[in-house]
């Protein structure tokens, strides 16, 4: 006997839902986001015009986290990345940090890596609790014309209301204005 699951008001892979409980549903996002990736590589990437000072990209990344991401240029090689993830009923957690980029010779490829911190509350229809951890970002991206396609690990300690390690990736699309 199957079990009908009810519909989902967001989409499932920016939900806050272990792998095995969330299914399948980041696969044709994922696939999606893979697909255009390949694409916009082939149109001879211009990162100049994204990595200025005061360059602002928003869009979206799937994996463990997901949900919807800000970039901000400070300096040449020094950049603030922050997601915002939550099921639009209990969670809300914010992951910031600060990241150091640098080309990889011959490549269209950048690979990028920094600290950052993670606070929220979970569980906010019954007893509220803080989530406050540290966390650490490691990718690689490349641009093209406006957009920002990246692939990232990220491994965090969450410090409270428990410790527990955990690993998470994610791939995404920035759109800079």
């Amino acid at each position: 006997m199957s079990t009908v699951r009810p519909p989902v008001p967001f989409p499932s892979f920016c939900r806050s839902q272990p792998a095995a409980a969330r299914g399948s549903g980041a696969l044709p996002v994922v696939t999606a986001v893979c697909m255009l990736a390949l694409l916009l590589m082939t149109a001879a990437p211009n990162a100049s015009a994204q990595r200025q000072v005061g360059a602002f990209g928003a869009g979206g990344q799937a994996g463990l986290p997901g949900g919807a991401t800000v970039k901000l240029y400070r300096d040449d090689s020094v950049a603030y990345d922050i997601l915002f993830n939550t099921d639009l009923d209990d969670r809300f957690v914010l992951f910031a940090h600060r990241l150091w980029e640098e080309p990889i010779p011959q490549s269209p490829l950048w690979i990028y890596a920094g600290p950052g911190l993670v606070v929220g509350a979970e569980n906010l229809s019954a007893e509220p609790l803080s989530v406050l951890g540290v966390s650490g970002l490691a990718g690689l991206n490349f641009y093209a014309e406006r957009f920002e396609v990246f692939l990232q690990v990220m491994p965090r300690l969450q410090v409270h209301p428990s410790v527990r390690p955990r690993l998470g990736g994610s791939v995404g699309l920035r759109y800079y204005l």
